[in-house]
């Protein structure tokens, strides 16, 4: 197993973040405690219609990190619960990422970060540790701690998304009766997904 830094874009290049990815990642969906990047599509309306590719890092505070524009130049849009942002680019409309929590700015050497030479500190963004969240949940205030990140492969840049169907690493969730939880499985996506 690789660990490497991607970096990751809109189509205009406004917006700019790096995310670290060991691959190949565990195809073992039975061991939840697997620490591994996840690689899905779901069929949720949600991730259908915005054409979400997920690629969740194995340690959302550590392996994420936004470089450019600041958190407050996002467009962020919440569906359902309001607890998650679906961020995107506000002058081209690439949907780059999904944060549920907080965002903390951390003076940060890209490079070291990276792995490869000093390229000097400068101001990012990534999740905050452990942040409880507050969204508005059917009218309601609500406070529970949160913490998601998840990239759409699709901004990824270096990576060879047929190379993870081919090599069986992408799998499909089923999101659709949410009384059931998650299915999930490989190969095929369930009613209502994409390949």
């Amino acid at each position: 197993m690789t660990t490497t830094a991607y970096p990751g874009s809109c189509h205009c290049g406004a917006v700019q973040y790096k995310i670290k990815l060991t691959l190949p990642p565990s195809t073992d969906l039975t061991d939840s405690d697997a620490k591994t990047v996840k690689l899905y599509k779901c069929n949720c309306s949600s991730c259908h219609k915005t054409g979400m590719f997920h690629c969740r890092p194995i340690d959302a505070t550590e392996d994420f990190i936004l470089i450019t524009p600041s958190v407050s130049n996002l467009g962020d849009y919440r569906c359902f619960s309001k607890m998650v942002g679906w961020h995107f680019c506000k002058t081209c409309g690439v949907r780059t990422f999904i944060v549920g929590g907080e965002w903390v700015e951390v003076d940060l050497d890209v490079g070291l970060w990276s792995g490869k030479e000093s390229t000097g500190v400068q101001k990012v963004w990534r999740a905050k540790p452990g942040a409880p969240f507050t969204g508005i949940v059917d009218g309601k205030e609500l406070t529970v701690p949160m913490l998601f990140v998840s990239v759409n492969a699709v901004t990824l840049e270096g990576v060879d998304l047929k190379e993870w169907y081919d090599n069986g690493w992408v799998f499909y969730a089923n999101r659709q009766d949410e009384g059931k939880g998650i299915e999930a499985r490989f190969r095929e996506p369930y009613a209502g997904g994409r390949y």
